[in-house]
């Protein structure tokens, strides 16, 4: 016969938190662009039990509402020369030339007509 083994599983014992951990966590929280829910989840508590903690912190003058913001800063730019791009002589005014992929070439002079050029085109294909 074989044995059966059942673990039975209670609910975690109530964690306590310093007040160092709160106000870390609180001031964390209250960053320019922190989400609470995201704070919360990342240190495994209710997103309500942050509130009540700011709210605590804030009446007991530890903590401030107001956080000083990052001032202007001046960002490291690297500016490149214009890219160098290859390019052929002018043929003329207006005057178009494909070039196909085994090095023919077919010059079209304007007036162009759409249905001519797909068709060249479609040719190189």
């Amino acid at each position: 016969m074989a044995t059966r083994i059942i673990e039975m599983v209670g609910p975690e014992p109530r964690r306590r938190f310093s007040e160092d951990d709160k106000a870390r966590i609180v001031s964390e929280a209250m960053m320019p662009g922190a989400s609470v829910l995201e704070v919360a989840r990342r240190h495994r508590v209710c997103t309500s039990l942050v509130y009540r903690w700011r709210r605590t912190l804030l009446r007991d003058g530890v903590a401030s509402e107001a956080l000083p913001l990052p001032g202007p800063a001046f960002i490291p730019v690297e500016v490149a020369g214009a890219p160098m791009v290859p390019h052929s002589e002018p043929l003329g005014p207006g005057v178009v030339e494909v070039v196909g992929p085994a090095g023919q070439r077919i010059r079209l002079a304007p007036p162009i007509d759409a249905r001519v050029l797909k068709t060249v085109l479609a040719g190189f294909a």
